[in-house]
């Protein structure tokens, strides 16, 4: 639609890019008295930081834009709030997970062109026209309000798997062992250990399937001190992994936990570990094949014997 303008020049309405009227991200809303050495400043591992992008008109999103966090500690500039909601409103947010080794003392930053379309659109719901994604005036840096503390709450900090009992590959019967250690004790809450510890579980990944080990220790009883959280799976006779077990994401499911314990990896995962292959196919060698075979076999010959007589 065209309109007359100040001046007798045309305006072309459906043609006007939206433009960015404002930046605001969310204070962190942990409960400070769960870490006396913490505040409500301080985003914490597995907390959610959300910026919500402002603009002068609705806009329509595909893909997956983003906006980029300063925080000091990413490595090569990694840390991205991904677009999560608001297309067709004039209010766009983005999500990021704080990870283990985030830490920004200043306070987050973000800057004029933070803003990032990583292959996606942001375009006028009405006209189709680009968005302009410079933050212009509304970019800030060091937000004092808003910082990123590495080793706040309860965090996984290692992951490690026992090795197979010959070679480098687990085989049908064989116990694998995972044992996650978090930056501090983490307690079962709620529910008794025995109840928490039956739904509780640690996830690993054999091949294109993800496989849920039992719990065996955490709670840190008898041991006040103790950080591992140990996981027993029993290998299966259809699971394969000729790469290797990994573990990333969720390692850890179900059950109730302290509050602010990161059950996610991070940067701790791990990916096809050539140490810890998985072939399901085969067994120790002389055992259930052999004896399976021999029983049924007996049961065979005194049968054959029976309708003899």
């Amino acid at each position: 639609m065209v309109l007359a303008g100040l001046g007798g020049l045309a305006v072309d309405l459906a043609a006007q890019a939206p433009t960015v009227t404002g930046v605001s991200v969310n204070l962190p809303t942990h409960d400070s008295k769960q870490q006396s050495f913490s505040d409500n400043s301080q985003f914490w591992p597995s907390e959610t930081i959300r910026v919500t992008v402002a603009f002068s008109d609705s806009v329509d999103v595909t893909g997956t834009p983003r906006v980029e966090l300063g925080i000091d500690t990413c490595p090569g500039s990694d840390c991205f709030a991904t677009y999560a909601s608001g297309t067709g409103t004039d209010s766009l947010v983005f999500a990021y997970r704080v990870r283990r080794g985030d830490s920004d003392t200043d306070g987050i930053s973000i800057a004029a062109d933070a803003l990032k379309l990583n292959g996606g659109t942001i375009i006028a719901t009405s006209g189709g026209a680009a968005a302009d994604l410079d933050l212009g005036t509304h970019a800030f840096s060091d937000d004092t309000n808003r910082k990123v503390l590495a080793n706040a709450g309860r965090s996984i900090t290692n992951v490690a798997l026992n090795s197979p009992p010959s070679g480098d590959t687990f085989v049908n019967g064989d116990t694998v062992v995972v044992t996650f250690t978090f930056n501090r004790t983490v307690r079962f809450t709620g529910a008794s250990v025995a109840a928490n510890g039956a739904v509780t579980k640690g996830r690993i990944t054999i091949g294109n399937r993800v496989r849920e080990g039992d719990y065996l220790q955490g709670h840190p009883y008898p041991n006040p001190n103790n950080r591992d959280w140990i996981f027993r799976y029993i290998v299966r006779a259809n699971d394969a992994d000729a790469d290797g077990i990994s573990i990333v994401g969720e390692g850890i499911r179900g059950g109730s936990m302290e509050n602010w314990t990161d059950r996610y990896v991070n940067r701790q995962a791990i990916v096809n570990s050539a140490n810890h292959k998985v072939d399901g196919s085969q067994g120790p060698p002389g055992v259930f094949s052999g004896s399976l075979t021999r029983r049924r076999t007996q049961r065979t010959c005194r049968a054959t014997r029976s309708r003899r007589r």
